[in-house]
């Protein structure tokens, strides 16, 4: 029997030192015209979970400003800690509400989409103790945690984050296998002008008004299948924020 999303607390990462980004804070970087951070919190209050936890900074309150309807806002004193510590603090907040299950998303992954979200979700349970959206060969979050899991995770520290968690072979885990495009996350300056491109691009297909039956009837163009694009991993997603 799968975990429902309502038993299932979501912790947002959200207090990063990104180092690999530069000096000023990337999840208050603009990209398509609101934070980055806007775009992760955004699609996570499209489902309907049990609580909402974002992890942030305690030396930059803006953030959790931004976020404080929406999130429980757990502060994060000591990000230097690493990934790991960002996790137990969120983790440790979240097991307050006694969930079935626990998401861990990534603050800094836009293209992320709330679909993505429930069907990890709905893979946990029977026997399965950590789902994260990667395929067989690529372990990516976001990535949900059943109970087995709670104690490694409220205990995290250091920055692997939860990989010794999932890669210590105690539990049966799977993967979801995400589109790749989907899972891009931010680390660079250049990783977010990337970002900027591919959401330009996808603003541009939304604009573009569909031919007339009429008109499409006189084109020789062979028919795409859809479903094959999006098999091979090449499709964005059906939803957009």
């Amino acid at each position: 029997m799968s975990v429902a999303m309502n038993r299932t607390a979501i912790v947002m990462l959200a207090s990063g030192l990104s180092r690999r980004y530069g000096r000023k804070d990337k999840m208050l970087a603009d990209l398509g015209g609101q934070p980055l951070i806007e775009h992760a919190a955004h699609m996570i209050t499209e489902v309907d979970p049990l609580t909402r936890v974002a992890v942030c900074p305690s030396d930059r309150p803006q953030i959790g400003e931004r976020l404080i309807n929406r999130f429980v806002v757990a502060v994060n004193k000591k990000p230097k800690m690493g990934l790991g510590h960002s996790i137990a603090v969120g983790v440790n907040v979240a097991l307050q509400f006694k969930p079935d299950a626990i998401l861990v998303v990534m603050g800094d992954m836009p293209f992320v989409e709330s679909w993505i979200l429930e069907g990890v979700v709905a893979r946990l349970g029977a026997g399965i103790d950590i789902v994260h959206s990667g395929g067989a060969n690529s372990v990516r979050p976001p990535t949900v945690f059943g109970p087995a899991c709670f104690d490694a995770l409220a205990a995290l520290d250091g920055d692997d984050g939860a990989k010794q968690i999932i890669g210590q072979g105690a539990h049966n885990v799977v993967g979801f296998g995400a589109p790749p495009p989907l899972l891009m996350d931010i680390d660079t300056r250049e990783d977010l002008d990337l970002a900027r491109q591919q959401l330009a691009i996808r603003k541009r297909y939304e604009q573009v008004e569909p031919q007339s039956l009429e008109s499409a009837s006189d084109m020789d163009i062979a028919p795409i299948d859809l479903g094959q694009h999006r098999s091979a991993g090449v499709s964005f997603g059906a939803q957009r924020r």
